[in-house]
């Protein structure tokens, strides 16, 4: 007698956006069900003190109800919902917070930088054809951190948690509309400093391939391809792209494909990708299509994830 494989759904309540996934496991393979992407850019929200701002919550829990409107047209198993960076640093998430957790009918779990790290790498390694062996870095970029998971199969050896974010970078740069190539080149910098004393445990020795799993990630590799760089994230392909940003910034032609994307937000992107990849001496990123969302989905079907010593 056959039975039908459960229901889960994962919701990443980020900074940048909120992402749903839905799917269920068919011979050890997630299949996708459904899935929504709201980009909200909490992180660009936060004001002076700290604070989201009423209009952003507001927003926020306009789409939360449209999300649990979503929900319910699954027969869910299980559902996890995750908040990221923003939502750690916000000093009125004591509000946010329940308020979100009344609208979808479920908890809401604020995840350290750590566990963020962690579950980002589960969702590569649980979508991964590699040998178990394989020594493989994961990068993620959100709004207001980054991250970094170092691992073999589902073994999780090191993490880190990096205050660098693409809203954070592009306030820091190129606030005013300041794009150019010493505001760059300074962001640049910046991420190479910020990665520091991290940068050994990461490094060419300790890993044999390295990806790229957040939706700003994605997000340069669709850009590249949108002007005719398609290939690899290569970091010469990644300067390519920075040259016609910044030329788009100096008054020059606009990148193809940057439709709702604020050009501040993708130049800091860039910024960040290019600095971790010297830092680390990356030549060539994959980008897996899972990530974050598939991480949470797969700690519900094994069992919370367990960083090593």
């Amino acid at each position: 007698m056959s039975t039908t494989p459960p229901i889960h759904a994962a919701l990443v309540l980020g900074s940048d956006s909120f992402r749903l996934l839905v799917g269920i496991v068919e011979d050890g393979a997630l299949r996708p069900l459904d899935s929504f992407h709201a980009p909200l850019r909490l992180a660009a929200a936060l004001d002076a003190q700290g604070c989201l701002s009423p209009e952003a919550m507001d927003s926020a829990f306009d789409c939360l109800r449209t999300i649990r409107a979503r929900l319910s047209d699954h027969a869910l198993a299980a559902v996890r919902v995750v908040a990221t960076s923003t939502l750690r640093m916000a000093r009125n998430s004591h509000l946010f917070l329940p308020a979100a957790q009344q609208l979808l009918g479920h908890p809401v779990h604020v995840l350290t930088g750590e566990q963020e790290a962690v579950l980002t790498y589960l969702g590569v390694a649980d979508g991964a054809t590699h040998d178990p062996d394989t020594r493989t870095l994961v990068l993620g970029i959100g709004g207001g951190s980054t991250q970094l998971a170092l691992g073999t199969g589902r073994h999780v050896q090191k993490v880190a948690s990096l205050g660098l974010g693409t809203s954070r970078l592009a306030l820091t740069f190129f606030s005013g509309g300041r794009i150019d190539a010493v505001s760059f080149a300074a962001a640049i910098a910046s991420t190479r400093a910020k990665l520091g004393d991290e940068t050994p445990a990461f490094g060419p020795g300790r890993r044999d391939r390295a990806c790229g799993a957040s939706g700003t990630i994605h997000t340069l590799a669709r850009l590249l391809a949108d002007n005719d760089l398609a290939g690899p994230i290569t970091r010469t392909r990644l300067e390519s792209l920075a040259a016609r940003a910044l030329g788009q910034g100096g008054g020059g032609a606009p990148l193809a494909g940057l439709g709702h994307l604020r050009l501040r937000d993708v130049t800091a992107a860039l910024a960040i990708l290019l600095g971790l990849m010297a830092e680390l001496d990356i030549e060539e990123l994959e980008v897996p299509k899972t990530g974050l969302r598939a991480g949470v989905l797969a700690e519900l079907r094994h069992g919370r994830a367990a960083l090593a010593a």
